[in-house]
């Protein structure tokens, strides 16, 4: 057994990990048991208890004996933390086990007897000493599902246990019944004691009081105890039991034992019969050093709670002895001393002196054999519990504990392995900095580094935060170093939102700080307010003191942004996209905007937006004329100083925009807390019509002085989306402001090349066509700008060839496309096809000409990318025509109208023309540039738009009239993609899928022996070449653009497929199929949907929520069947055959099905047998879609309609 060796890693160096129970026949050496437990009722008090089978016993005692050594070894300090993480006893099962065990529970009767079981079968584990625990893991590692029996409280249990946890006594009573049974019976008293803490730990094992009286025999008793339980299979025990009473179960264990010592203090038996205390010591101190878990831990928490009880009594002892001591002193002094007194406050004292001494010595005899072996131990509640206990002792006796001696196992645990630990400890410091910061000078300098690392770089979010907390306190004492406040001052850029909101208190502090030098630069707050006088709250335009917080706010960003610069935080550069759809309407968030965020909250200057934009109108460089002009004048001297003080410098006024822009899109948004209570503003702004006509004025002149600069054009014009439009519907007679507004935003669209700015002005100008009261004049605005890009266009045809690559220079190119890029612009905005259709040359037929200088047949790197830049936007401009003629060719067939052939006819003609210069495009290239891939996905949507055509035509009886309509002339604009383009497209998604399975490092799967063999060796436009020289971020993100590319490549190959446009043979279906599950999730569920079977299961998926749906509509009325019904869209409407109602259905539902129930009707009137025996079960397997049957509706389908959507769209 365990005798003859010292308890678990009591080892001079202090390592106190804590190995494994030593390996029997019925358990493993990490302590586990690998026997099924028996099953039984808890409320069951007859179920009689398994008997150990005398054999097995021997052999267990055998492989104890023969392993203790090996389990006694503990692993060094960095070994000690790594096997934090992979714990291998059974103190902790996940929450999503308890629902299951209590069934099991339940359901198991309890069996009266008990046969041995044979070792249950398990996959062996390492107890994180083997190679490869070279990483952290800051979560405990998932493990087999067990059967468990949880040890608790039952209505036959008797004595102290009942007593403690049953009968509903406090704990002060419960501790006095016991002390009176020691009185009357020591060994009985001590032996209920001993079996009340084994109770706890789940043991329904107890000792004798003969065990009690031969202390020798503690080690190997406790040994017999640990092998029993062990056989017994339970794997849970009260303090670690996934229940409702888990930590009031601990809270009353803990509070018996510190009520107990308290009893025996009051009663001298604590300092009397030492003995006593020696004895329960012996128990606790070898249970707490047990490589059993419940035992180890149960008794390191006895323990911890006796050392509390201890340390309170030290300080009542400690008071006491001051106070005698103050007694004597003050008797000493006294002219007429009476000696029998002065002999009792002696006596007393004394007495006092060695009731503290005993005391003392007990604490350090518990710190000794427990705490310093547990807190290191390899489970992580242990740790907790330890730092817990040592930060409420050093807050309770400072004077014993609150030294360098015991502080430093707090700093220590600062670095432990798991998140909880390195919380815990950071509360406990953080507790004692609030009060005693001064007196911990030499702790502070030693982990002040720790923590600062701990708020910047800690893996755990509540770690950073909690670290910041701390460090917060360590700033208003003063004792942080200029880099340090800097480190944690940049956090306020932080990606992490709760961060962010943490550091708010420390930035606002730093700025505080800078506000208090400059204004002693000023001269002091006197000198500020001669200078202003009596501000007027209403008048933003003049210098304000506000304006003081608003220049060091701004500094203070602007120097903490520079240094990330210089650090290189910055994102690596992206490169050129060609693609329109590459840039997003909506802009990324920066540094600032996100520091912003927070920066509202906190304040009152950016919250009261209004003075940022004063401060931003106010011309600043008066400041030099004024300081030059009046050197006679005190006044106008200190005048001239505070305009120099505040006036921005470098880049602080675009941080000041940038602010400004977040703070109006929180002040002014309705979903804002603070949006519809703005009391602090001044009573110029105090209701929203004002604040909408103040910023409406505003951001005209800001455009004024900043529209010149891209980067400042765009933050202003992003004001405009937060304008609460709908007020200038209420005020008419406003009216002219906001033609202004428009004027000003349109001269910003004419005057800017930028994509960022062309970006920001037509948001905006989408923004202003949502009020249809501001639509007329919206569109007016638009017109003029049509006007003028499609003149500068024509301007371009007169004097180029615009079909002929190469024929112009790079600064003429450049300007073609800067034309191109703002009529892709304009055509997103509104129906383009009045100015695209007019004049005697239509500017489609220009557009479409400039589609075939795509077509590449002499390479010339100086002009490749301006030309493709050129091509690319005009391929935008013709898709997004093609799309407002479908969607009005759409709702004439819906209300049935008749539609010319001659318009027809010419639609068709144009689209022949504009296919066939992609086709030229895309053909002509080698390898797959974005240009190459673009025209591909622009050949496919052009296919894909026209195929929502035979959908309308089809869903006409949904519209109630008596025969359909026939619109047969409509069938030209149906054709497929031609059949010889197969091989092609074949060959670029082939090139795509390479690039992709290249950059990842993973071999797909050979080609079947009908299909063509695979390219060996990618070129160095596929493959990307210098992959060495990569870091991991730059490979991350060239990993994300080629799976991005193929994604979007195979979404269109599949939408065409499914609308009947391509592929009538199957052969690209076949190709795309064959590396299904090679290439990751996301090209695995677009591909998905070539599978016949799936796509009806999440048809009838759409259909049964959209009958929810539906009814929901109904149910609201006819406006919410009229929204419900232009949410729709194009594809919306039902008929009497399912396919079509169930279209419907899906158009109630609000998704887009405009190519999803033209799949559906296909299905449903015409299916195919041969793909249908195609997607069996075999098939299935062979491309991963067997045990698919759980998906997550809300993500997966969400996405692949939007990106219909997207591909629809074109960009």
């Amino acid at each position: 057994m365990l005798s003859g060796r010292q308890p678990l890693m009591e080892t001079s160096d202090n390592n106190a990990t804590t190995g494994s129970p030593a390996p029997t026949s019925s358990a493993r050496r990490s302590g586990r048991v690998s026997k099924a437990p028996n099953k039984f009722i808890p409320d069951a008090p007859g179920a009689s208890k398994r008997k150990r089978n005398s054999d097995n016993d021997d052999e267990d005692d055998d492989d104890n004996r023969d392993n203790d050594d090996a389990e006694n070894e503990a692993p060094d300090d960095e070994e000690d933390n790594n096997n934090a993480s992979d714990d291998d006893d059974d103190g902790s099962e996940t929450a999503a086990e308890e629902p299951r065990r209590a069934k099991k529970k339940k359901k198991t009767p309890s069996s009266s007897s008990a046969k041995p079981r044979k070792p249950a079968t398990k996959k062996p584990k390492t107890n994180g000493d083997a190679p490869g625990h070279d990483q952290i893991v800051g979560h405990l590692p998932s493990r087999p599902k067990k059967a468990v029996r949880l040890a608790i409280t039952r209505p036959t249990d008797v004595g102290l246990y009942a007593d403690i946890f049953a009968s509903g006594d406090s704990s002060d009573k419960v501790a006095t019944e016991w002390y009176h049974k020691y009185q009357a019976d020591d060994a009985a008293a001590v032996t209920e004691l001993v079996n009340c803490i084994l109770l706890s730990a789940g043991c329904d094992q107890q000792v004798t009081p003969d065990d009690i009286r031969d202390p020798e025999n503690c080690s190997n008793r406790l040994a017999d105890l640990q092998n029993v339980y062990t056989e017994e299979g339970i794997t849970d025990y009260p303090l670690v039991a996934k229940s409702k009473t888990t930590r009031s179960f601990r809270d009353l264990l803990v509070g018996f034992f510190k009520s107990l010592l308290t009893v025996l203090h009051e009663t001298d038996m604590l300092y009397k019969d030492t003995a006593l205390m020696e004895n329960i010591a012996r128990w606790v101190a070898s249970m707490s050093s047990s490589t059993l878990r419940p035992f180890r831990h149960t008794a390191t928490t006895v323990a911890l709670a006796m050392e509390a009880g201890l340390v309170e009594i030290a300080k009542k002892l400690d008071d006491r002895v001051s106070k005698m001591t103050q007694q004597l002193d003050a008797e000493k002094k006294r002219k007429g001393k009476n000696r029998e007194r002065l002999a009792v406050i002696e006596k007393n004292l004394k007495e006092a002196e060695e009731n503290q001494s005993i005391c003392q010595a007990q604490i350090l005899d518990f710190f000794d054999t427990v705490f310093l072996q547990r807190y290191r131990d390899v489970d992580a509640r242990i740790r907790c519990e330890c730092v817990e206990a040592l930060g409420g002792w050093i807050w309770n006796l400072p004077t014993q504990f609150e030294t360098p001696e015991y502080l430093r196992y707090l700093g220590w645990m600062l670095t432990d392995a798991m998140p909880q630990t390195r919380l815990e400890s950071l509360k406990q410091v953080t507790r004692l900095f609030k009060r005693d910061a001064e007196k911990l000078g030499h702790f502070i300098d030693r982990f002040r580094p720790r923590l600062v690392e701990m708020a910047t770089k800690d893996a755990d979010v509540s770690v950073r935060v909690a670290a910041i907390h701390a460090i917060h306190i360590l700033k208003e004492t003063g004792m942080l170093e200029p880099d340090e406040i800097d480190s944690i001052g940049r956090l306020i850029f932080d990606s992490e939102l709760r961060v962010r909101r943490a550091v708010i208190d420390f930035f606002a502090g730093c700025v505080d700080d800078l506000i208090e030098g400059k204004v002693e630069e000023m001269g002091g707050s006197d000198v500020i307010d001669e200078v202003l006088g009596e501000e007027d709250d209403d008048d933003y335009s003049s210098p304000r003191r506000d304006w003081i917080s608003v220049k060091c706010l701004a500094e203070l960003l602007a120097a903490y942004d520079a240094q990330l610069e210089e650090e290189g935080s910055t994102a690596p550069p992206r490169g050129l996209d060609i693609a329109v759809g590459m840039v997003q309407a909506v802009a990324p968030e920066t540094r600032i905007s996100l520091a912003s965020q927070v920066l509202y909250e906190k304040i009152d200057q950016v919250k009261n937006w209004e003075i940022l934009s004063g401060y931003l109108l106010h011309d600043h460089t008066t400041s030099t004329k004024s300081k030059s002009r009046s050197k006679a004048s005190r006044s106008n001297s200190n005048e001239a100083a505070f305009k120099a003080a505040v006036a921005p410098e470098g880049n602080e006024e675009a941080i000041i925009l940038e602010i400004l822009a977040s703070a109006v899109k929180l002040g002014l948004s309705p979903n804002t807390e603070d949006g519809h209570r703005r009391k602090a503003r001044t009573d110029a702004a105090d209701t929203a019509e004002e604040s909408a006509i103040h910023l409406a004025t505003n951001i005209p002149r800001l455009l004024n002085k900043f529209g010149a600069d891209e980067k400042t054009a765009v933050m202003v014009l992003r004001l405009e989306h937060s304008l609460p439009l709908d007020i200038f519907q209420q005020l008419r007679q406003d009216s002219t402001t906001f033609s202004r507004l428009l004027d000003e935003i349109c001269t910003q669209f004419d005057r800017h090349v930028d994509r960022g700015v062309l970006a920001e002005a037509t948001a905006a100008l989408l923004h202003a066509r949502k009020h249809d009261e501001l639509q007329e004049i919206t569109d007016s605005k638009i017109a003029d700008l049509w006007e003028i890009v499609i003149n500068a266009l024509r301007h371009f045809d007169k004097n180029n060839e615009l079909s002929v690559r190469g024929n112009m220079d790079p600064a003429t190119i450049t300007g073609l496309g800067n034309i191109l890029l703002k009529m892709s612009k304009l055509a997103s905005i509104a129906n383009p096809t009045e100015f695209l259709e007019g004049g005697d040359q239509p500017a489609i037929e220009l557009l479409i000409k400039i589609v075939h200088r795509g077509k590449l047949d002499v390479v010339d790197e100086a002009l490749d990318d301006l030309e493709d830049e050129a091509v690319s936007t005009a391929v935008s401009s013709v898709q997004f025509y093609f799309l407002w003629k479908v969607r009005a060719l759409i709702g004439s067939v819906q209300s049935r109208a008749d539609i010319p052939r001659d318009d027809i006819l010419t639609l068709n003609s144009l689209r022949q023309d504009y296919s066939r210069n992609l086709i030229w495009t895309l053909s002509s290239r080698g390898t797959n540039d974005e240009l190459r891939l673009f025209s591909t996905g622009g050949l496919c949507d052009l296919h894909i738009c026209f195929a929502t055509l035979r959908t309308a035509v089809g869903q006409q009886g949904s519209q109630g009239a008596a025969s359909p309509k026939s619109y047969s002339d409509l069938d030209v604009l149906l054709e497929p993609i031609r059949a010889d383009l197969i091989t092609e497209l074949i060959e670029i998604f082939d090139a795509a899928e390479r690039a992709y399975a290249k950059c990842l490092r993973r071999r797909l799967n050979e080609p079947a022996e009908d299909e063509e063999p695979v390219e060996e060796e990618l070129s160095d436009d596929e493959g990307g070449e210098g992959e060495e020289d990569m870091t991991p971020m730059e490979r991350r993100g060239k990993e994300l653009r080629l799976e991005r590319a193929l994604c979007e490549l195979a979404g269109k190959y599949v939408l065409c497929i499914l609308a009947k446009m391509l592929d009538q043979g199957g052969r690209l279906r076949k190709r795309m199929l064959r590396n299904q599950s090679k290439l990751g999730g996301n090209l695995k569920e677009v591909v998905a949907y070539l599978d016949e079977g799936r796509l009806r299961e999440r048809v009838e998926r759409y259909t049964n929520k959209g009958r929810k749906v539906a009814k929901g509509v109904r149910k609201g009325g006819p406006t919410a069947a009229a929204a419900a019904a232009n949410k729709g869209g194009s594809g919306s409407g039902g008929g009497h055959q399912g396919g079509k109602k169930l279209s419907e259905e899906i158009v109630v539902d609000g998704e887009d099905d405009s190519e999803l129930s033209e799949v559906e009707l296909e299905l449903e009137e015409d299916p195919i047998e041969e793909e249908a025996e195609e997607g069996g079960e075999e098939d299935l397997r062979r491309r991963g879609l067997a045990e698919e049957e759980v998906i997550d509706e809300g993500g997966e389908e969400g996405e692949g309609e939007r990106m219909e959507e997207d591909s629809v769209i074109g960009d």
